[in-house]
């Protein structure tokens, strides 16, 4: 860098930008030089070249790479599916929790004892559950980024949106999740109250771009052995884990039958009960012990279905 650059960029850090109709936060498109765009407008720049000027477009705030003090946000395109909503018939999950007004407005995962790092609280607008059709919303899922050398290793957690054609969204319902960490390779996971948890069998590179990532037509290979439930083709996540305790089981000692049994009142087993609880396998709204889409027997066909002591674990380290 030349002298006549130095008071120049003394001068850039020292004095934060604003633009004139709206604030918005800063957020770092690479390290070491790139080109972004919105609409017409393409930036290109190299790290050491002197700016002195501020510009914008849409989403798009270029000041100086050197002072950026937030990581990049990352955003993830992501799809998965629910067994216990998924509906053959459609390829698609049903809604039942939303159009019966179940689904909370801010997310359930921190009060169940989930670790949030970098995020949690995560809460959306009543005008988020108004959406119908594919991308209606039909309840919270719980994403994970881990590090790359060590899987074991949660390096950022945050709850999402996930809508009835398997799209992972961030709380204004539509757009990709955003998450607040530097580009690199990271494994990803994907959990759920009363679903096993699924996680990428390697790390996967992120960046400014979203990146697709769909753990519903076997795209991305995950972690362990039958980590997910496959019908007709169709990858989803194992339902039952009523507990949430990682593991399927229909008889012994914690098993996720009997807190059904329980949700219903514990005596006349053709009874029933509507809320958002974790006993609702099918996230329907209603819990079921006995009948049609009772919530019980999906535990016992995924553990096997001929052997009650079978049990299911989950995938994941």
């Amino acid at each position: 860098m030349n002298s006549c650059s130095r008071p120049l960029l003394a001068a850039v850090l020292a004095v934060p930008f604003q633009t004139g109709a709206q604030s918005l936060a800063p957020q770092v498109a690479a390290s070491a030089g790139v080109a972004v765009g919105a609409g017409t407008l393409q930036v290109a720049w190299t790290v050491g070249e002197p700016a002195v000027n501020t510009m914008q477009a849409g989403p798009i705030l270029l000041t100086q790479g050197f002072h950026q003090p937030v990581p990049v946000r990352l955003r993830l395109s992501m799809r998965a599916f629910l067994q216990g909503p998924y509906n053959t018939g459609t390829g698609m999950m049903s809604d039942g929790l939303r159009v019966n007004g179940w689904v909370p407005l801010t997310e359930p995962y921190t009060d169940l004892g989930y670790s949030p790092i970098g995020g949690g609280g995560e809460s959306i607008t009543p005008a988020v559950l108004a959406i119908t059709g594919p991308d209606a919303i039909i309840d919270w899922v719980f994403l994970e980024l881990r590090d790359r050398t060590n899987n074991t290793v949660v390096l950022h957690g945050r709850s999402a949106l996930l809508q009835a054609d398997g799209d992972i969204v961030d709380t204004d319902g539509s757009s990709p999740v955003s998450i607040p960490m530097p580009a690199d390779e990271y494994f990803i996971s994907v959990r759920h109250r009363n679903h096993l948890a699924v996680l990428s069998l390697s790390p996967i590179a992120l960046g400014g771009p979203p990146v697709a990532v769909d753990l519903t037509n076997g795209g991305t290979a995950t972690y362990g052995v039958d980590a997910q439930r496959v019908l007709a083709g169709v990858r989803m996540l194992w339902s039952g884990d009523v507990t949430g305790d990682g593991v399927i089981k229909y008889a012994g000692a914690g098993n996720d039958r009997d807190p059904i049994l329980v949700a219903i009142g514990g005596v006349v087993p053709t009874a029933t009960t509507t809320g958002y609880l974790s006993t609702d396998v099918n996230l329907d709204g209603v819990v079921k012990y006995a009948g049609a889409e009772n919530d019980r027997d999906p535990i016992l066909q995924n553990i096997g279905g001929i052997l009650p002591t079978g049990i299911r674990n989950a995938q994941i380290p």
